[in-house]
Formats: C-alpha cells, sequence, structure tokens
C-alpha cells in the first residue's frame, strides 16, 4: 500500500470519524441484583505429616488419607465430589547447616458436599481426624447462569431507566445505544475450578463452635455502562 492511497483512505475516514465524536450521547451506569440459594459447598483441606524417617512419614500420610476418604465416604459424599491434589514429599533440612531435620508430606484434599445440613458433621469429623487446615466454604448453585442472565437484564433496564429520567429533565429523549459495556464484579467471582462449574464466593458465611452454619444467599450483581444517542 503506496503513501497516496493512505492519504486518500484517511482523506475519507477522518470526517465520518469526526461525525463519530461529534455525535452527542449520554453514558450511564445500571446495575442490576439477583440473588440464589447455594445447592452445595466446596471445601479444601490440607493434610500434614512429619517424621525423621522417610517410611514413617509415607505410611502416615497414606493412612489418614485412606481414613479421611472413608470418613467422607461413609458422610454419603459421592467418589466423583473427593478430589485429592498437590500431593508431594519433601526433607526439612536446617537452613544453615543443610542438616536433615526431617520430612514431611502435605496434600489437598477438596470436597464437594451437596447434602448442606451435613457440613457440621462433617467439619467435626474433619477436625477430629486431625487435619491440618480446613478452608474457607465455598458456595455454588446450579442456577448461576441463569441468575446472571436475570442480573445483566436488570442492569440494562436500569441503565435505560436512568439516562431516560436524567434527559427528560432537559425535555430531550434518547436514541440508540452506541456503546454497551459490563463492569467486572470484584464482589463475585466466576471460575471454572474443581468440579468444573460456576463457583461464587460470598462473605455471607457464618461458620463458629456455637453459632452452627448459615450458609445465607449469594448475591449476584451485575454492572453495565451504556452509551445513548441524545436527541
Amino acid at each position: 500500500m503506496n503513501l497516496s492511497y493512505c492519504l486518500l483512505l484517511l482523506t475519507f475516514a477522518l470526517p465520518a470519524f469526526t461525525q463519530q465524536l461529534d455525535l452527542p450521547l449520554i453514558k450511564v451506569q445500571g446495575s442490576g441484583v439477583v440473588f440464589a440459594n447455594p445447592d452445595e459447598i466446596l471445601l479444601s483441606v490440607t493434610l500434614y505429616n512429619q517424621d525423621e524417617d522417610l517410611a514413617k512419614t509415607r505410611a502416615d500420610h497414606k493412612a489418614q488419607t485412606k481414613e479421611i476418604i472413608s470418613f467422607l465416604k461413609k458422610m454419603g459424599i459421592a467418589e466423583r465430589h473427593i478430589q485429592t491434589q498437590r500431593s508431594f514429599i519433601d526433607p526439612k533440612r536446617h537452613h544453615k547447616t543443610k542438616v536433615l531435620e526431617y520430612y514431611y508430606a502435605t496434600q489437598s484434599i477438596n470436597i464437594c458436599i451437596r447434602d448442606m445440613s451435613k457440613y457440621d458433621d462433617i467439619l467435626d469429623g474433619l477436625v477430629d481426624l486431625d487435619v491440618s487446615k480446613v478452608g474457607s466454604p465455598n458456595f455454588r448453585s446450579d442456577l448461576i447462569d441463569e441468575k446472571r442472565v436475570e442480573s445483566l437484564r436488570l442492569a440494562m433496564k436500569d441503565a435505560k431507566a436512568k439516562a431516560q429520567m436524567m434527559v427528560a429533565e432537559l425535555g430531550q429523549t434518547i436514541g440508540k445505544a452506541k456503546l454497551i459495556s459490563e463492569v467486572q464484579n470484584k464482589r463475585t467471582s466466576y471460575n471454572a475450578e474443581t468440579y468444573g462449574s460456576t463457583i461464587v464466593t460470598t462473605d455471607a458465611t457464618s461458620v463458629g463452635a456455637t453459632q452452627g452454619f448459615a450458609p445465607g444467599q449469594m448475591e449476584i450483581k451485575s454492572i453495565v455502562i451504556v452509551s445513548f444517542e441524545l436527541l
């Protein structure tokens, strides 16, 4: 493409681009919120074993893993909802002398609890089995995709209503939408994770020895920014 051809294209393109910049627009933000009841809980626990003898470290680690998996199955957790990962055994050496101090083994087990009424009993059982760490529970709903579409619709309606109200005060109306964008919502996260579905993490959890367990509802919020023609 030669220089004269490029200049010719710019000559015809610039007026159209200038017209777009001069087009009167109103830019508004709309939001929509819906709620969903959680259907299941995703929980991650960590196992940790250590000993000066490598064989004993391996044996203790293997025995504890089997015991925990057996307990989860007795509690009605399907085998497909139990996943072991990040398993390794390493030596621990003194940071200065490099002398071997002990061997340690660690592993994570991800658990999907479909019957949420069993959560307290499962948690108590895992603690009794001496797991090293229990992660915060993540809640999931089978209706999350449907609810997200609903929240987006509400956000678009909110943006349109807001724009119409604002321009009506000036005796004007809005035309077609010229630009639509969705804003990332930091409160709600969507991750394709352990069990291949959408997970929503919320801070609406209440877990305690005396308070019990209260899953509450998950908030699904959508935010959009829309630019309308100003007529």
